[in-house]
């Protein structure tokens, strides 16, 4: 692993991609509407907080690479939060959906 935490904005795909490696994230921006509610998701799950302001962000990363505990706590709340087969989870859920509608039995 080439790195503790990750400074990033609030894209789904790079939250997706932490948290199944268990790095805490700071989200330094997000784009209204899209990415906005990916702050929360984050912050409540227990492995990041959102900060604009370059230089809270760099105390914030800063304070947890100083304290173990802390990132420790974070990356396996990020690993918890993880969800690494989504994507065959949805498409099992979308085929499922099809072959109801057309009446095929799996």
């Amino acid at each position: 692993r080439a790195s503790d935490a990750i400074v990033t904005k609030a894209g789904p795909g790079t939250i997706a991609e932490a948290s199944i490696c268990g790095l805490p994230c700071m989200l330094s921006s997000y784009l209204p509407g899209q990415e906005a509610g990916n702050v929360p998701y984050v912050e409540e799950n227990g492995f990041g907080t959102y900060s604009g302001d370059p230089t809270v962000i760099a105390e914030t990363v800063s304070s947890w690479l100083e304290t173990p505990d802390k990132l420790e706590m974070m990356q396996k709340a990020a690993l918890e939060a993880a969800r690494p087969a989504a994507t065959l989870d949805i498409a099992k859920d979308i085929a499922e959906y099809l072959f109801e509608r057309k009446g095929i039995s799996s």
